[in-house]
Order: C-alpha cells, then sequence, then structure tokens
C-alpha cells in the first residue's frame, strides 16, 4: 500500500487502511475467490465488456468451457449479470469492476479482493514492507470508505460533537472520500478536509457543491475541533505522537482533538489483520497508549466514550485554555 499522505504532519511513518465504518457484509469466501480467479484470468473484464455469452467467455480467454459456464451461472445467481434476450449483461453490482472516476459506484468488494490478492501472498508475515498501492487500488479503497453504513457516518460524527459542541472550525485529518465531512458542513459547521491529494481528489464526487474545504501543503492553525477516524491504529508510535502533538499545535485553546478507533472485540481483530497485511508499522494500541500520547502533547481533560450503535471508541483531549 502507499503512503496516504505526502506530509502528514511531517511524519514518513503513515501508511494505513482506509475508513471503514461497519462495512458492508463480506461475500463467501468462494465468491470472493472466484471473482479473484475471474479477475486475475480477464475473464471479469471481458463479461464486463465484450463476451456476452459463455462460449464468448471462453473463446475471449482461456477459460475452459465448463468454466465458462459456471462462472456466468454463478455471476447471474449472485446478481452480477443478467440475461437479456439471451445476451448477459453487467448488472448495478457490477458497477465496481467498470467504473472508478465516482468512487460512490465502486463499492466494497473490489478492495476485498485486493486484501484477497496480497494476503494469498506471505511475505506480509515475514517483513513490514509492503508493495505500493495503484492507483486502481487507492479508488477501490475509497469505493469501500464511500459505501460505509451511513448511520455509522453520522454516529461519529454526532460523537465529536458531544465532544465540542460550542466548536465552529473543524479539520478532519485523513477523512476522504469525505462522508464524514460533508456530514459535519450539514450540520452548520466550518469543515476542512486533510488528505493526500490524490485522494482528495478521487473524492471529488462526493464534495462537488458542497461546502467543505480542501486543505493543500502544510497545516494551519485555529481548529477548535480536529477529528481523526481510523488513522492512529495505521501508524506506528513515533508517527502517532508526531501526528498528535502536531493536531494539538494546530487547536485553538480550549479546542478539541477527537480520535475513534475500533478497539475492543472481533472489529478490533479485523483492524489488527487489516493493519498487519497493510500498513508498514499499524496496531492496535491499548486505550493507556493514546492517554500517553495525549498527554505528552499537553492534552488535558481525557475522555473515553463507546459512540453507540457502532463498533467505535472516541478518545478526546483538549487543548488547555491558558
Amino acid at each position: 500500500m502507499t503512503n496516504e499522505y505526502a506530509c502528514f504532519f511531517d511524519s514518513a511513518d503513515h501508511r494505513r487502511l482506509e475508513d471503514m465504518s461497519q462495512p458492508p457484509a463480506m461475500p463467501s469466501l468462494e465468491l470472493c475467490l472466484l471473482l479473484r480467479a475471474a479477475r486475475e484470468t480477464g475473464a471479469l473484464e471481458a463479461l464486463m465488456t465484450t463476451a456476452e455469452t459463455p462460449t464468448d467467455l471462453a473463446s475471449e480467454t482461456d477459460l475452459s468451457e465448463r468454466a465458462a459456464e459456471t462462472l456466468v451461472d454463478v455471476l447471474e445467481a449472485e446478481g452480477f449479470l443478467e440475461d437479456v434476450v439471451g445476451a448477459y449483461e453487467p448488472t448495478n453490482r457490477s458497477l465496481g469492476f467498470l467504473a472508478k472516476a465516482d468512487v460512490r459506484s465502486i463499492g466494497s468488494l473490489p478492495t476485498t479482493l485486493d486484501r484477497l490478492d496480497r494476503g494469498l501472498e506471505t511475505d506480509w508475515l515475514l517483513t513490514d514492507d509492503r508493495p505500493t498501492e495503484t492507483d486502481t487500488e487507492r479508488r477501490n479503497r475509497l469505493g469501500r470508505a464511500a459505501a460505509a453504513d451511513e448511520a455509522t457516518t453520522r454516529a461519529l460524527v454526532t460523537a465529536a460533537i458531544r465532544v465540542a459542541p460550542e466548536a465552529r472550525r473543524v479539520l478532519e485529518v485523513g477523512g476522504a472520500p469525505g462522508r464524514r465531512a460533508v456530514e459535519f458542513a450539514r450540520r452548520g459547521v466550518d469543515v476542512t478536509l486533510y488528505g493526500d491529494p490524490e485522494a482528495v481528489t478521487d473524492s471529488r464526487a462526493i464534495l462537488a457543491g458542497e461546502p467543505v474545504a480542501v486543505l493543500e501543503g502544510a497545516v494551519v492553525d485555529g481548529f477548535d475541533l480536529i477529528v481523526a477516524v481510523d488513522q492512529l491504529s495505521c501508524l506506528g508510535p513515533a508517527a502517532n505522537e508526531t501526528l498528535v502533538d502536531a493536531a494539538a499545535d494546530a487547536l485553538e485553546p480550549g479546542g478539541w482533538l477527537v480520535v475513534a478507533e475500533r478497539l475492543e472485540g472481533p472489529p478490533a481483530t479485523r483492524v489488527a489483520v487489516e493493519t498487519l497485511l497493510e500498513t508498514t508499522a499499524g496496531r492496535v494500541y491499548p486505550t493507556d497508549r493514546y492517554r500517553e500520547w495525549f498527554e505528552r502533547a499537553g492534552l488535558e481533560r481525557w475522555t473515553v466514550e463507546s459512540v453507540p450503535g457502532t463498533a467505535y471508541v472516541v478518545l478526546a483531549g483538549r487543548r488547555s485554555l491558558a
């Protein structure tokens, strides 16, 4: 995976996975394996573009007739293809394999296949080096984030606002593709999105027409509230110290830093595996580690609260009024 930010509060150790707010239910392992094989052999691209029948598919690829027929039957049964007068055409569920310009049309499945590709190798358990994320993988990752549960998005924004109800100037760190930033803006706050320029560019369809500012270059100060969701679990300890220190400096006196992570149960297990698979140094940290970083940065009034209806915990600290 590539670094999410070219400059993340001047930290070089910042590989991350995407925002994952309760992703949709995982397809069966069998279906994922079949789709991955279809993608690797070019069969999936053929079905999305030129092949209209199993015979066409077999002639355009190296698939056997039996494999072509089975693949088409399964994809029709799973809603990826539909029979239109004897010719199979992609359905809306296949948009993620066709369109990449608007991340809202991608969904979560392409990133699931990307992870399956990497997970079938063994090097990720032998070294902390990770392959560079391709443009397609980045857009797939943002597509998964764009497909996140709407209720979770609203709950996270609500939780942050409850910590700092008087906040009027909000910075979200690493919030591409911008769904939470849009939710903040719709609640009447002045919100700025900060992240990797390529990821922000890929988010333009979501941000179009919305009153969300995009911050490029160094982070400025003067924010009442800084929010980071699924960020610190993707960084190493030194990078997290740098992030929290810089966030504290960017806050107005009395301003709050709010971090949201999944720290317990099956969601934390999933995060632990994904950070090992996709990041150079990320991991699930205990709550006391977050408190240590906050206190070192001079943040006070430490609070930890669960976000109702989600797997998230909000960890918050306030910059001193002095």
